[in-house]
């Protein structure tokens, strides 16, 4: 069951998706990202972490995924973004549980339009020229 169906379907969806805008576009570190008009993939990075299977069928996780790519957003731009999502659902009185499910579908989805970060990789796996042992 995704989280959209977790937390009671689309009004209550369209509530925390309408206090994640306003949180967003309340917070200067991401006010070029969020401000003013709301870039319809940055609408489907929300929906599309709250209900994986439903966005994809609807294109929202490829438009999510070129909105991350044409954005390239650094790591504390994420955590600010899974943050107000996460303060979005817990002022909706929505479960650790989910929220924990939401914030990994955003860092999936990000890493499906970037590639893992960096840091993910184990430097033991590169060889003396720098090449990535198969």
């Amino acid at each position: 069951m995704s989280a959209y169906e977790r937390i009671g379907g689309e009004a209550a969806a369209q509530s925390v998706i309408d206090d994640f805008f306003q949180r967003a576009q309340g917070d200067e570190r991401l006010s070029g990202l969020f401000g003013g008009e709301i870039a319809p993939g940055a609408r489907a990075v929300v929906a599309g972490a709250l209900d994986p299977e439903t966005g994809e069928a609807r294109g929202d996780l490829e438009l999510a995924q070129v909105w991350f790519g044409a954005n390239a957003l650094e790591d504390d731009e994420l955590d600010l973004i899974i943050g107000h999502l996460a303060a979005a659902l817990e002022a909706a009185g929505i479960d650790d549980e989910i929220t924990a499910d939401v914030a990994d579908q955003i860092e999936l989805l990000r890493d499906l339009a970037l590639g893992p970060d960096e840091e993910d990789y184990d430097d033991e796996d590169e060889d003396e020229e720098g090449e990535v042992a198969a």
